[in-house]
């Protein structure tokens, strides 16, 4: 894995990103992230997505932290995928925050980077807001790693 960083926090636009480069082919990283029999590998114990067309609904699960439903957003396969994602005690998601996963081919190595905004719906309070960032910028770091892992693995 080559990465280009850790996650990075922007504080002032409530935003997280981070970009790694995967040795993988563009297609085989897009169904790591859209299809949950993938996606329960490296994200969570547990995902269910109804299908993948804007507006479709489904479930991330963790053991430790619950069940996170989402809502996909953006469908350009195999160059962008997006969901807003919350918390289980918020089904319509209104402090949700959107992820985005850009995918750009580099020969048979694939760069993705990932931004999550929104965390300004998160709470009226700013210090939760802040808390949030970082607790997601940890969790991107972490999951990202996850998700090389598993598809190097996966290649080898």
């Amino acid at each position: 894995m080559t990465s280009t960083g850790q996650a990075t926090v922007d504080e002032g636009r409530y935003t997280v990103s981070r970009t790694v480069i995967i040795d993988a082919t563009r297609d085989r990283v897009w169904q790591a992230l859209t299809d949950p029999e993938h996606i329960a590998k490296w994200f969570g114990q547990r995902a269910v997505i109804d299908s993948l067309t804007v507006g479709a609904r489904g479930v991330f699960s963790w053991d430790e932290h619950g069940d996170m439903p989402l809502e996909i957003i953006e469908v350009d396969e195999p160059d962008r995928f997006g969901y807003r994602w919350g918390q289980a005690d918020d089904p319509d998601l209104i402090r949700g925050t959107d992820v985005r996963f850009a995918l750009r081919e580099l020969g048979g190595s694939t760069e993705l980077t990932v931004v999550e905004t929104g965390f300004d719906r998160v709470s009226n309070v700013e210090s939760e807001r802040r808390d949030a960032l970082e607790g997601n910028r940890q969790g991107w770091n972490a999951e990202l790693d996850e998700l090389v892992a598993y598809l190097e693995a996966k290649a080898a």
